[in-house]
């Protein structure tokens, strides 16, 4: 009698024992899932919402491979960060789609394979339904369209949809090397709550960068105004200062502009802005920076760049501009453009004087005074003044 009643004391403390440790391992859980929805929620922009999810995610929850598919229909997502974060672009973590059938067809691949529930998956393949995260194995579709840089073959993965206002914006999707991390039917009601609140960051935070985007943006032209490029400006400078690394920018003016106002009218003025703008993004680099500074004005930022680097991409620009053509509706004639360019570059090589207002200020009048050295030289044609030079003037006044 005594051995029963211990037998089975031991059984129930045994029990007991593994409803402690399950309780103790969901608070572990619940509390990586608070930190993470915290991290998420206070994002205060687009690339470190990004950095949230595809590097700290995967560091507090020791995966393997973490990628985020986003669904571009009208290239939107992408105009924004390539204006704003032209390095995000290059990560092949960060997936962008056209729309949602790139989704489905890695979805169908599972079906097909024998990897998935039928019934379940066939809920994810149409924007308009509750979705439900995908667990299980890998087909050959989803590593090439959702992991195309994991080092090896994926175990088991996660595919996680995520849904605003019934409408699938994207997936968040997770790989393990371990097949038994991710099974299907497992822990799906964390993954739903954790898609629930990160659908509704991924929209909040691209809208935010639509909107500092339009107070960023030269309404004519398109490309960066003189507030961005300020930004930028000081930005580069500290990034060059600390990393001894040479900044270079450009000042280009637009010769003989208000002649073609006068002739033409503003209508073809606009155009003439339009088309050079156009021209020197053309011969720019992802991680310059262009802005419409003012009026016929443009000015170029160009990172970890020398100025015999900054000469060639200088000259590049007044060769294809010279060179090209611009023909206007209702003009008899084409117009032939050209610009003249004043080119400076920032070498910090030691700790003396290291003020970012002065030394970005001391860049931009240095490029002002060679475009003026250049119009004066007769216009069409490219100056370099010496930064350090301008440095010495200015700090004596």
């Amino acid at each position: 009698m005594d051995q029963t009643k211990d037998t089975s004391n031991f059984e129930l403390r045994k029990k007991l024992k593994a409803l402690v440790t399950q309780a103790q391992n969901n608070e572990i859980k619940l509390q990586k899932l608070q930190r993470q929805e915290l991290a998420l929620i206070s994002s205060e922009s687009l690339p470190q919402l990004i950095d949230v999810i595809l590097q700290q995610y995967r560091n507090e929850y020791e995966l393997d491979y973490v990628s985020l598919l986003l669904i571009d229909t009208d290239y939107e997502i992408r105009h924004v960060i390539e204006f704003m974060s032209p390095g995000l672009l290059k990560l092949p973590t960060l997936i962008f789609s056209s729309n949602h059938t790139t989704l489905e067809n890695v979805v169908i691949a599972q079906v097909q394979e024998g990897k998935a529930n039928t019934t379940a998956i066939q809920k994810t393949l149409f924007p308009d339904f509750k979705e439900e995260p995908y667990l299980g194995r890998c087909s050959e579709v989803c590593k090439k369209v959702l992991f195309p840089a994991i080092p090896k073959d994926a175990a088991s993965v996660a595919i996680i949809p995520l849904i605003r206002n019934h409408k699938l914006i994207g997936s968040l999707n997770l790989a393990s090397y371990d097949s038994s991390r991710f099974i299907a039917g497992s822990g799906t009601d964390l993954i739903k709550r954790l898609s629930a609140i990160l659908a509704v960051c991924v929209e909040n935070s691209i809208n935010n960068e639509k909107l500092k985007l339009l107070g960023l943006t030269d309404a004519l032209t398109g490309i960066h105004n003189r507030r961005y490029f300020m930004q930028r400006l000081e930005e580069e400078i500290v990034r060059g200062v600390r990393q001894k690394l040479p900044v270079s920018c450009l000042f280009i003016d637009i010769d003989h502009f208000k002649a073609f106002n006068d002739l033409y009218g503003h209508a073809v003025g606009d155009e003439v802005l339009r088309y050079v703008a156009e021209i020197i993004k053309s011969q720019m680099r992802m991680s310059d920076v262009l802005a419409r500074y003012g009026g016929e004005e443009f000015s170029v930022l160009l990172t970890n760049t020398d100025t015999h680097l900054a000469q060639e991409i200088a000259e590049r620009i007044r060769v294809t501009i010279e060179e090209a053509i611009l023909t206007v509706n209702n003009l008899p004639d084409d117009l032939h453009i050209t610009v003249s360019i004043g080119c400076t570059t920032m070498i910090k090589t030691n700790d003396a004087n290291t003020n970012v207002s002065f030394l970005g200020e001391t860049l931009l009048n240095a490029a002002d005074h060679a475009l003026y050295a250049s119009k004066g030289a007769g216009r069409n044609c490219i100056n370099v003044t010496d930064f350090d030079e301008i440095a010495t003037a200015q700090s004596m006044h």
